[in-house]
């Protein structure tokens, strides 16, 4: 008797011990048949997570669909004019691409970047982007999530690539979309398709602006990518911060982030 009686004790310490990660994987490998036992369980959280989704889902996709729709209408009718990149950004007082073009320009361009969460819930982020030709690249992120409780550490790694068609090469902005596949780790195990879209601003040196979406279809749920960043430019290396929402299946993670980035 006494043994049932700590039992019951315990349970509500036990689900309110139940990580945030646990959550997501679970969710992130349920069918859809199974989903609503996920939702039920999760209580009022699933529903807030929910807002925040809907919200930046529901403006992303129709901002993707409106991008999609004049940059092919654009191949249809004649593509932009011809750009080239510069060594860094800035460096003739333009953006990543120059209609100025001179001996320093270039055709090619590879960035790498790192940043850092600060959120309970550790995450770091590790991205490339390599354009062949400014109008096309190919951008790889490897995110990792790790969590610990009272009861146990749980973590969560996310590997998404892209080819991306940057539509946009103007002076002062540029703007992308691309598709690809996505790949989560851990318990869930599974490859899904993505579609992201982003731009890019420099309206003043050594300042620029840089907004993205990326949305992957796991299962019967998604892994959303929502970034807004500020980056300060000293010559080849940015450094930025910004705001970052993670939707991981049921569960949202979102904070402040610190990176650096580099041009070559």
């Amino acid at each position: 008797m006494k043994h049932k009686l700590l039992l019951l004790f315990f349970i509500p310490y036990l689900s309110f011990g139940q990580s945030t990660l646990g959550k997501a994987k679970e969710s992130l490998s349920k069918s859809s048949g199974n989903s609503a036992n996920v939702e039920t369980r999760n209580g009022s959280s699933s529903s807030n997570d929910d807002d925040d989704y809907n919200f930046f889902s529901n403006f992303f996709e129709n901002a993707f669909l409106e991008v999609a729709y004049y940059s092919t209408l654009g191949i249809a009718f004649g593509g932009g004019d011809y750009r080239e990149m510069n060594p860094y950004p800035y460096y003739n007082n333009h953006g990543e691409f120059t209609s100025d073009f001179s001996d320093d320009t270039k055709r090619t361009s590879f960035k790498v970047g790192a940043n850092y969460l600060v959120n309970r819930i550790k995450g770091i982020e590790l991205d490339a982007v390599f354009k062949p030709i400014p109008i096309a690249g190919l951008e790889v992120s490897y995110l990792n999530f790790s969590e610990n409780t009272l009861l146990n550490s749980e973590s969560l790694n996310i590997t998404s690539f892209s080819a991306n068609y940057y539509r946009l090469r103007e002076n002062y902005f540029s703007a992308w979309w691309g598709i690809g596949g996505t790949y989560v780790g851990n318990e869930v195990d599974t490859w899904g398709f993505n579609y992201n879209l982003g731009l890019d601003i420099y309206p003043v040196k050594p300042i620029s602006l840089h907004i993205g979406w990326r949305q992957s279809f796991i299962n019967d749920n998604t892994v959303d990518v929502f970034k807004s960043q500020v980056k300060y430019h000293i010559k080849r290396t940015a450094l930025y911060t910004g705001y970052h929402n993670y939707k991981l299946g049921s569960e949202t993670v979102s904070g402040l982030v610190l990176g650096v980035e580099l041009t070559f």
